[in-house]
């Protein structure tokens, strides 16, 4: 009576009929009783662990870093990596490309492993596995993107995206929701409809995970399911639209009712109707304000409950994906045809920071000065977005500039001892220890080489412990990790001193191994097979370029 699926499993195919035996067994009364949780956490303790943030897809980070819009930069790009959602765990950038897809170390871009086999996008990640949705569901091996597993569904079937949660992949095709075993791929459990035999509604949505359940949405109304065994918590309301997906926070659950303008926003742990946004394409929200934009409604955002904080942009024919972080909506504005309030001309194609109280503009970025495109992700102190299809990872700028200017004062000082011989040994070992040391004030001539990977409150870091190699973005490095000198390509003060063993061999150099990820991958990394496109094309130019100051 259950149409007839299967997946792949590590090599064999296993018959959904077992998985379906099992479905919503198991799952006690008193079980179900306590859900939703807010406390039961979904994923992983990352700040984009999935495509569109986490598991909720609600494209929010709760205690996101609060960017310095006039000292943002290009710390790397990858061509061709930024036209889809990406994933970032663990100091690992996931992402699909026009070729397969990628693992691109987070602290300079390079390649940690390609999959060229891999046609999907949207990836999530749980435990040692990233997942993507292409045709089918495919579950990668985080080391190596060698394939784990894969679905073998209807090859006509749509699937909208996975999301990964508690242990599941859960995904609805043809109508019918499963719940995979994230392991190997095996059906955990599987609902084809909901309602009464004469009544019956199948899944429209795909779900998403947040509060120890997994939301999604039918013809019934929106419902909740606990994760396990796929027994109903909850369901409430009548749709008379097909969403394509459901969003969630620990306060809110929110579908597009029409596909696009009308947006009800419902109570998170009982289902019933909140709020509702009109005329947004997309929304982000998190624990108190929903924002969204585009359509001809403006721009605006709005409290959750109640009216405590509501505000809207004149920007009549202006879209933006937002993304809600800490105290701030960051959103690429472009525009989407007819014309634009004059006040807000200056803002079409520009990176904008607000804050999501009141609206206000704290700054912006034109696309003239930085490579800003719409936003794939944030994570730690970067902000990753697509620039003309490539992926680039933004990051605040170091005081590089000024320590290669009192580099070159030092090195007018330190002339006549070149020409000494019996200095240049002193002043070779001296360069040497700066050289590993920057940053540090052992000799008081600590600015002798910018290396900012050494002291990440100068640098910033991943936000998941590793070292950002963002200080020589325009200084003549691509971000690459290349050791020494590279690492001082805006520090030509070095220029006398290019073999001194110092700068290349020093066991506390910035340069270690330990301190490169995407140099310590071993066989899974496949050095140079994606460029730095657009810091070859910027390289000499951004040191001097001037970002824009924030708007009064």
């Amino acid at each position: 009576m259950w149409k007839r699926r299967s997946v792949l499993a590590t090599g064999a195919a296993l018959s959904i009929g077992t998985g379906l035996a099992s479905a919503g067994a198991g799952a006690s009364e008193a079980d179900v009783d306590e859900l939703p949780d807010p406390d039961r956490d979904p994923g992983p303790n990352e700040d984009w662990p999935s495509h569109r943030g986490g598991p909720g897809h609600a494209r929010y980070v709760a205690d996101g870093h609060e960017f310095d819009g006039g000292a943002l930069e290009a710390a790397w790009s990858v061509e061709g990596a930024g036209a889809d959602s990406v994933a970032v765990a663990d100091g690992t950038v996931y992402a699909s490309t026009d070729d397969g897809v990628v693992a691109l170390d987070a602290a300079d871009g390079t390649v940690v492993w390609k999959n060229a086999d891999v046609d999907a996008s949207d990836p999530s990640v749980a435990g040692e596995s990233v997942f993507f949705t292409g045709d089918e569901i495919v579950a990668l091996d985080r080391s190596d993107g060698s394939v784990r597993w894969e679905s073998e569904f209807d090859p006509e079937a749509k699937i909208v995206w996975q999301t990964v949660a508690y242990g599941g992949v859960y995904v609805v095709v043809d109508g019918t929701l499963y719940a995979l075993e994230a392991d190997d791929g095996s059906v955990r459990w599987a609902k084809e409809s909901v309602g009464s035999d004469n009544d019956e509604h199948e899944f429209v949505a795909a779900p998403a995970a947040a509060n120890g359940v997994i939301y999604s949405v039918t013809g019934a109304g929106l419902i909740a399911l606990e994760p396990e065994t796929g027994a109903e918590v909850w369901q409430t309301g009548t749709i008379n639209s097909q969403p394509d997906a459901v969003y969630a926070t620990s306060e809110a659950v929110a579908y597009a009712a029409d596909g696009s303008a009308e947006w009800p926003l419902c109570d998170a742990q009982t289902g019933e109707f909140v709020a509702v946004g009109y005329g947004f394409r997309e929304i982000a929200f998190g624990e108190e304000i929903y924002v969204g934009g585009g359509s001809d409604h403006g721009y605006g955002g709005s409290s959750i409950r109640g009216d405590e904080y509501r505000w809207s942009l004149d920007v009549l024919y202006t879209y933006g994906q937002a993304v809600i972080s800490g105290e701030t909506v960051f959103a690429y504005l472009t525009r989407n045809g007819g014309p634009p309030n004059p006040e807000w001309r200056d803002y079409d194609e520009n990176l904008v920071a607000l804050n999501k109280y009141d609206g206000s503009v704290k700054w912006a970025l034109s696309t003239d000065d930085v490579p800003v495109g719409t936003i794939r992700a944030i994570s730690g102190e970067t902000i990753y977005v697509d620039h003309d299809g490539d992926l680039v990872a933004l990051r605040e700028e170091t005081d590089t500039d000024d320590q290669s200017d009192e580099s070159d004062e030092n090195d007018d000082t330190d002339g006549g001892n070149d020409e000494g011989d019996g200095s240049d040994e002193g002043d070779d070992q001296q360069d040497g220890e700066d050289d590993g040391d920057a940053g540090e004030d052992d000799s008081g001539d600590e600015d002798e080489c910018p290396c900012p990977d050494d002291d990440p409150a100068d640098d910033g870091t991943s936000g998941d412990g590793e070292s950002v190699d963002d200080g020589d973005v325009g200084n003549g490095t691509t971000g690459d990790g290349d050791t020494g000198n590279e690492t001082n390509a805006g520090n030509e003060t070095n220029a006398g001193n290019e073999t001194n063993a110092g700068n290349e061999t020093a066991s506390e150099n910035n340069t270690d191994a330990d301190n490169v990820p995407g140099f310590t991958t071993g066989g899974g990394l496949l050095g140079g097979a994606l460029g730095l496109e657009w810091l070859r094309r910027k390289a000499g130019a951004d040191e001097s370029t001037d970002v824009n100051e924030p708007p009064e």
